[in-house]
């Protein structure tokens, strides 16, 4: 997020901008899902995509503001959706830690792909397609 000027706690990033790199958590998933925004964290330009700690604090905010109080060990009620700037093991390890249900996209690089093609076809399983409004949307997981 470009910021064009010398605003509070706005850095330098690696695009030669200026601004900053906030992160965020919304309570969209579902037919009844809002849209809403649970959690913004404003960080500076330079902070990194990665930084596990960051996205476990902006995931236990988030889990806070939701309507039910899960505890720690949330269980299945709550599916965490993250672009490969989550896709670090500290911050699934604490996602597998809470008992929470986790996807995290990336990039298919050409070896992950290869990997993937070795895996025997009988051993891919249905798995619900989270783009599918209903839920009856299927994809296919090992």
């Amino acid at each position: 997020m470009t910021a064009h000027s010398d605003k509070e706690r706005a850095a330098p990033n690696f695009k030669q901008g200026y601004g900053f790199h906030p992160l965020g958590a919304w309570a969209d998933h579902g037919v009844d899902g809002t849209g809403e925004p649970l959690v913004v964290m404003l960080r500076p330009g330079n902070a990194g995509s990665n930084t596990a700690a960051d996205h476990q604090q902006v995931l236990a905010d988030a889990l806070t503001q939701l309507p039910f109080q899960p505890g720690y060990r949330v269980g299945r009620k709550v599916l965490v959706r993250t672009d490969s700037g989550g896709g670090t093991h500290d911050f699934v390890r604490y996602c597998h830690q809470r008992r929470l249900q986790y996807s995290v996209g990336f990039t298919l690089t050409e070896t992950t792909a290869a990997a993937v093609e070795k895996i025997p076809e009988h051993v891919w399983t249905p798995a619900y397609d989270a783009t599918a409004r209903s839920g009856t949307g299927r994809g296919w997981r090992s």
